[in-house]
């Protein structure tokens, strides 16, 4: 029997299948095992496409509507709804296109159809709202269910990344999973190497915990704090007479990656061209309409993000915003990177006060931490687990493909019996 595994993240998605036991991760992305979990709507041949092959239809500067980040809107209370050409898509039927596409990858490569998937989860879609976080995974299901899937399991992603760690190691060891994504901060305290076998792993766990913080929060502080002043947030405009400041809350759909579509809306871009109309400094709120207009935005976010990862080793970057008509450029400090995003570090160390809590247990106790996830690799991250362990507990290991695999061992447990 053939089962597989769905990574699904904010950021990237892996995917793998177990054939009675033996797994085999499959190749999403043209060069490695993840894909960008984009999706990408054509108006010139009206067609989708996902991952690289979104990004390539980008690159040739093909009109029409990049999409990202589609996880995030999951645990939102909203009935999230996109027109695209003539025809209105659910969030649901968006997902199901990115996994329709995810399934067919694997079908092609074994050889066969493919009808039971697990699908990863965070410990929380929604910090706050128990209903809504349940009604994020139904709405995942529901998602992978048109995707032409007959059963759905799904698993927590710390726990999925503690079961690819549990084969690495020969004896029992109590560990700590910190799964740090795009969208979301997942901890879990396990019991691994001395339970293999077990299908229930209810004992081993003693705590699942977790935040809606991660990688984007990280990016949508570099744009709020660095960026935005280029694109005429503080710029003064005259409005009948009067001097007025561009405000903060013009730009708060436009920071936030999975928000920035509301800024197609045509009230949104009327509202631009006004601003222009009446603002002294008219290049830099220009800068803005013509990232909507000429669909610069995936240019835009790479930028951002490659400046957030090349943090991650130099102690300062430059932007290089010559994507625009009237380029900028604007260099940020990992000192000053660090101060912006503090208010979500220190979140992601309450969060971990917390699941020791939870669990019941000491930071001593903690015989291995297993990091995982690609946020996990910012140094003001990092540096949150070296207060409490000592670098040899510390293990770093594969930040895309651990979940996923742990989710294909698990997709064997699930259905092992049927």
């Amino acid at each position: 029997m053939i089962t597989s595994s769905i990574d699904f993240g904010t950021t990237n998605s892996v995917v793998g299948v177990n054939h009675n036991g033996k797994i085999e991760m499959i190749a999403l992305g043209k060069e490695s095992v993840e894909t960008k979990t984009v999706l990408f709507y054509s108006f010139e041949d009206k067609q989708f496409y996902v991952g690289d092959e979104a990004l390539d239809e980008l690159k040739l500067d093909t009109l029409g509507r990049y999409l990202v980040a589609l996880k995030s809107f999951l645990g939102s209370k909203d009935n999230i709804e996109t027109t695209l050409g003539t025809t209105t898509y659910s969030l649901e039927e968006l997902i199901s296109i990115i996994i329709r596409r995810f399934k067919n990858v694997m079908e092609a490569k074994v050889g066969q159809k493919i009808d039971k998937v697990v699908m990863g989860r965070p410990v929380r879609f929604n910090d706050d709202d128990d209903f809504l976080d349940q009604q994020a995974q139904q709405r995942l299901e529901r998602a992978a269910l048109k995707a032409g899937y007959k059963e759905v399991a799904f698993q927590y992603e710390p726990i999925a990344a503690a079961l690819a760690y549990e084969q690495t190691i020969q004896k029992e060891e109590l560990i700590l999973v910190a799964d740090i994504g795009g969208g979301t901060t997942d901890y879990s305290v396990i019991r691994v190497g001395g339970s293999v076998n077990k299908k229930d792993r209810k004992e081993d766990i003693l705590a699942t915990h977790g935040t809606y913080v991660g990688g984007n929060s990280f990016d949508s502080e570099i744009i709020k704090n660095f960026v935005v002043s280029h694109l005429g947030k503080g710029s003064l405009y005259k409005n009948m007479g009067k001097e007025m400041e561009i405000g903060p809350a013009f730009y708060s759909d436009f920071s936030e990656w999975h928000r920035f579509q509301k800024m197609y809306d045509k009230s949104v871009i009327q509202a631009i061209e006004k601003l222009i109309y009446m603002a002294y400094d008219k290049d830099k709120i220009s800068r803005l309409l013509e990232l909507i207009k000429e669909g610069l935005y995936f240019s835009f976010s790479e930028k951002i993000i490659d400046a957030k990862i090349q943090l991650s080793f130099d102690e300062a970057t430059t932007i290089d915003m010559n994507i625009f008509e009237k380029p900028f450029t604007e260099e940020i400090t990992r000192e000053a990177f660090n101060a912006v995003i503090v208010h979500h570090t220190q979140k992601i160390k309450t969060t971990l006060d917390e699941t020791i809590a939870m669990a019941n247990i000491s930071y001593e106790q903690i015989d291995k931490v297993f990091l995982t996830g690609g946020s996990t690799l910012v140094p003001a991250v990092h540096n949150i687990y070296k207060e409490f362990f000592s670098e040899e507990k510390i293990v770093h290991t594969d930040v895309f493909s651990s979940v996923g695999y742990g989710l294909a061992i698990y997709s064997g447990e699930v259905w092992k019996e049927s």
